[in-house]
């Protein structure tokens, strides 16, 4: 397997995880409101939700690994701007979510606090379970063996 192949794994990989990690991580601290109507949908389901939502992490994941083609940091600080980053993605996930599900249709004065408050565990549970898996991912040092014509 050559390098490139090693890299678009990887990608593949960490494309599958954050999207993965997004819709537990929503699920487990948006359980209770599942069921609710969407403010802005009254037929629209949380599933597809959360999907379309997984697309924030997505984008933001390719400007950090764009901004990493130039700054080029060790490997413990990307898995830390990586779990960072989710975590604020998450949060306004878990915010945007809790807004049309529930706040909107009672009165929360303080919906970030509140919603900070509600998945404040799940999105620190999940980022540090990212920054493992990231480590793990990019931390493994794969020879590829190179043949030399002399």
């Amino acid at each position: 397997m050559n390098n490139g192949s090693i890299k678009l794994l990887q990608a593949c990989l960490l494309i599958c995880t954050v999207m993965i990690l997004t819709i537990m991580q929503g699920y487990w601290a948006l359980w209770e409101y599942r069921t609710a109507p969407s403010s802005s949908c009254l037929d629209c389901s949380f599933f597809p939700d959360l999907m379309i939502s997984s697309l924030l992490p997505l984008l933001a994941m390719a400007v950090i690994h764009l901004a990493f083609v130039w700054i080029k940091p060790r490997l413990i600080i990307k898995a830390g701007t990586v779990a960072l980053t989710l975590i604020l993605c998450w949060y306004l996930i878990d915010t945007a979510i809790f807004d049309e599900r529930e706040a909107s249709w009672s009165t929360y004065t303080e919906l970030w606090s509140v919603s900070l408050y509600m998945c404040a565990l799940q999105i620190i549970t999940f980022g540090l379970i990212a920054a493992g898996v990231y480590y793990k991912l990019y931390s493994k040092k794969t020879p590829v063996k190179k043949t030399y014509e002399e």
